[in-house]
């Protein structure tokens, strides 16, 4: 059944998408000009209503979270890279939506999320119908569109796929991220060749499984107020989350200064 909010809809998967526009899979495809579904966002955001955001939230990972100084900042810019092009780090983005939504009965919003498998997400942690997906293809629209989503209180996190971001529009993003009190993940498909204003940043790639749970090696390059770990994460199909496999050490010192 889909919810009708201010003219827009959201799907039995949690896609968000105009009347005449279409779902797949779960995926929602808004067919509309830019400035309209920014507007129509932004309404239906506000149709949740406003949330307690906790300053940090915990992954439920010590390791992990000793690192971080207690947990994942809520109101602050995180950035995850895919280094070898696989789904890890699309699945570990979805771990830690997962982990926010646990502190909040908000949703989240995923742009542009048109390559979504929707039953997948559940696997680690984020529930389908938790998720708004709207689909905005150009660079510009859709960094315009998170910052502006940032700014509403019904989200519990928001979360852009971007291929290189500029320190400026991470600034943008960050002071957005601190004003709603809303966590903004940018997950990217490669390594960034451009500083960033993220709070922390982190690099993600498979590595393979053990039996039929996908292994992950996870990298914090970058951590304001906390310090840069690299851990072996392993794929709790039980629990639908993640456990530590092994604590791979600090990083050479080397890529400590280039992470900054």
């Amino acid at each position: 059944m889909n919810i009708e909010r201010n003219g827009w809809f959201l799907g039995p998967y949690g896609g968000f998408f105009a009347p005449g526009g279409s779902m797949a899979d779960g995926a929602a495809i808004v067919e509309s000009p830019a400035s309209a579904r920014i507007e129509a966002l932004k309404a239906a955001i506000g149709g949740f209503g406003p949330g307690s955001a906790a300053a940090r939230v915990r992954l439920g990972l010590p390791e992990l979270d000793q690192a971080l100084g207690g947990g994942l900042v809520q109101g602050a810019l995180h950035e995850i890279a895919s280094v070898d092009g696989s789904a890890a780090a699309t699945g570990f983005a979805a771990f830690l939506l997962g982990r926010l939504t646990r502190a909040s009965c908000r949703p989240v919003l995923w742009m542009p999320g048109t390559d979504i498998y929707a039953p997948g997400l559940a696997r680690y942690g984020l529930s389908p119908n938790r998720v708004l997906l709207a689909d905005f293809r150009r660079p510009q629209a859709l960094l315009r569109a998170l910052e502006e989503g940032l700014r509403c209180p019904g989200l519990a996190a928001a979360l852009g796929e971007v291929e290189e971001i500029d320190l400026t529009a991470s600034r943008r993003l960050q002071l957005a991220a601190e004003t709603g009190g809303i966590a903004c993940l940018l997950l990217r498909r490669g390594p960034s060749r451009n500083p960033t204003a993220a709070v922390t940043r982190w690099q993600v790639w498979s590595a393979g499984a053990q039996g039929a749970k996908p292994r992950w090696r996870v990298s914090l390059l970058r951590c304001r107020g906390g310090r840069t770990g690299d851990w072996l994460l392993e794929g709790c199909r039980e629990t639908g989350g993640l456990t530590v496999a092994a604590a791979l050490g600090d990083r050479p010192a080397q890529d400590r200064v280039a992470a900054r």
